[in-house]
This record gives C-alpha cells, sequence and structure tokens, in this order.
C-alpha cells in the first residue's frame, strides 16, 4: 500500500464500517503506523492514520454471526495470492481485540481496496 510503503498489520484497528448483503461485504478499518516516539502522555506517537476501506464480493462461505461493526481488530488476515489462484477464492480473518467471541471469517473471489484517506486525527 503505497501510503505506508508496507501492507499494514491492522492491529489496534478499529472497524468503523461493515456491512454484508447478499453477495458483498465492505469493510472499512482505520490504520496508523506506530513510532518508537512518546508524546507527553506517555503513548506511542502515530503517523500515517488513515481509514482504509474494503469490498468483497463473490461471497463464498461467511462465519460472521458474532461479529459487530464497532469491533478493534486484532488482526485483519488474508490467505496468501497462490492459494488464491490455486482455490479461485481467499479467505479473510477478522480477528477480535475485544475477545474470541467476536471474531468472524469469510471467502470471496473478489477483494479491492476502495479508498485510502486521511483519517483527520
Amino acid at each position: 500500500m503505497d501510503t505506508y510503503g508496507y501492507w499494514p498489520s491492522f492491529h489496534d484497528s478499529p472497524v468503523l464500517k461493515f456491512t454484508v448483503d447478499s453477495d458483498t461485504i465492505q469493510l472499512e478499518v482505520e490504520a496508523w503506523e506506530m513510532t518508537s516516539e512518546v508524546n507527553a502522555k506517555g503513548y506511542f506517537v502515530l503517523t500515517k492514520k488513515h481509514n482504509i476501506g474494503f469490498r468483497f464480493t463473490g461471497l463464498v462461505s461467511t462465519e460472521l454471526d458474532a461479529f459487530i461493526p464497532g469491533n478493534i481488530l486484532y488482526d485483519l488476515g488474508f490467505t496468501p495470492v497462490d492459494e488464491h489462484n490455486s482455490q479461485g477464492y481467499f479467505n479473510v480473518e477478522l480477528d477480535s481485540a475485544m475477545g474470541s467471541d467476536l471474531c468472524g471469517r469469510f471467502s470471496a473471489t473478489v477483494g479491492e481496496v476502495t479508498h485510502v484517506t486521511p483519517s483527520g486525527d
């Protein structure tokens, strides 16, 4: 991702938007780069704060009963490209920082980053 110079980890990323319809999932999360610098309040300084939107179509399977839109992610994982090429779909894992009961996963044939915009904080 050009904004970061690498693919961000999405660790502790708030889920800003999460919608599911018959064949599409839209997801928007906030991501940043954490520096080793500490501010006056003792918190690590965050840079490159952006909202990142994703759209997934061609849903193959979903396990999202416990996942909620106001979640905070521990991790956002994707299967490798070669797995997509061999299976025709890829898996997305939404691992929650709020507890294992709020995790979710789904499989889709198409995924795209729809936007990367500064978050404004």
